[in-house]
């Protein structure tokens, strides 16, 4: 940014005739440093050059590249970088100037499908976030009844599943009180109501857990190659097949994760990684690891790979790979509620990778 476009912005703010765009800027600065002064261009300047050290600095570590919010417009893009500011205006054009409204992707939304024993299904409201199965009954979260055939009504155990599809979310509350959120692309099959030593439901794909509490009864959750039992907690379970492993993760209490070759007890900021049977344990970041449900991606040095493939699990895309995919790591965080284009806008400001969107295809270029 030039020293006198950087002068403009600054008298066109303290004269009050500055758009959104330039006000934001302008008090993104203003609020990292609270000087309490008249801002001035100089200043701005000053951090822009300081800005433009660090971010060279940081383009040329090799294998983590972070994702930028965007602050104000497409066109003037706010950098925080160490102690100073980074004023840039995108040269080419990006993924969001390629497509129309109309081929932009809309983010995932609250559906799934409950399916009962004998096979019968029922298309959960995507206007309802939850539904409850509590005392032989079925309703939504909001108390609204769902409509089930007789029999499931009752205190006799049947079969259920529940079921979200690519780009579904939904909460499900379990007999003993127990709640669950799945993602995307996930299924927990469990009884209508539960009976004998263990409170037993069987996952595919990835669920938070929130365990009611039950020292008589375990709660024991079997997923490919893994059983997690616990008697009340807080707790994660990623076991997507694509992913080639399973991973449990520990928010509140304690929990035993058994494998093929081993088993081991979590405690609280643990995460265990089962891999062809072995489990192992590593202390990690919880927030990265319910980040899905809080509403938004967290990357840490993930490769290209694995972040597209939860942004199609979400977006419900086809991804294809024009080039050999690159083998940078990406950190960041983006928002699950926007638009495609907003998720891809911010990859590509990496100068990494590039995007265009066929339809419900994504193609991935270098």
């Amino acid at each position: 940014m030039e020293f006198k476009q950087a002068e403009k912005i600054i008298e066109v703010y303290n004269n009050g005739t500055a758009s959104a765009e330039e006000r934001d800027l302008v008090e993104s600065w203003y609020l990292k440093h609270k000087t309490g002064n008249t801002l001035s261009a100089v200043e701005i300047q000053e951090e822009h050059d300081l800005g433009f050290q660090a971010l060279n600095a940081y383009l040329n570590e090799p294998r983590k590249i972070s994702l930028w919010p965007r602050i104000a417009s497409v066109a003037a893009i706010l950098l925080v970088m160490g102690s100073g500011f980074y004023f840039y205006r995108i040269q080419n054009r990006g993924i969001k100037d390629k497509i129309s409204l109309a081929q932009d992707i809309p983010p995932g939304r609250n559906t799934a499908i409950l399916t009962l024993a004998g096979g019968k299904t029922i298309n959960l409201s995507d206007a309802k976030n939850g539904v409850v199965i509590a005392a032989g009954k079925v309703a939504y979260s909001d108390g609204t009844r769902v409509a089930v055939p007789e029999a499931v009504e009752s205190y006799v155990p049947l079969e259920m599943t529940a079921s979200t599809p690519r780009g579904g979310i939904y909460n499900v509350t379990l007999p003993d009180g127990t709640t669950v959120m799945l993602n995307a692309e996930s299924s927990l099959k469990f009884p209508s109501v539960f009976k004998g030593k263990n409170r037993k439901v069987e996952l595919r794909g990835e669920a938070y857990f929130e365990v009611a509490k039950d020292k008589s009864h375990p709660f024991v959750v079997q997923s490919e190659g893994q059983t997690v039992e616990v008697l009340g907690t807080h707790f994660n379970i990623n076991s997507y097949v694509s992913n080639r492993y399973i991973k449990t993760t520990l928010l509140e209490g304690s929990v035993k994760v058994t494998g093929k070759d081993n088993e081991l007890v979590l405690l609280p900021g643990e995460q265990s990684k089962l891999t062809a049977g072995q489990l192992n344990v590593q202390i990690v970041d919880i927030e990265e690891a319910v980040s899905w449900k809080n509403g938004y991606f967290r990357f840490n040095d993930e490769n290209i790979v694995d972040v597209m493939q939860k942004i199609a699990r979400w977006y419900d895309i086809e991804v294809v790979y024009k080039d050999k995919p690159t083998l940078e790591g990406f950190t960041g965080t983006i928002s699950r509620k926007s638009n495609i284009s907003d998720v891809l806008d911010m990859l590509e400001r990496t100068k990494i990778v590039h995007f265009e969107i066929e339809g419900r295809r994504v193609m991935v270029m270098n």
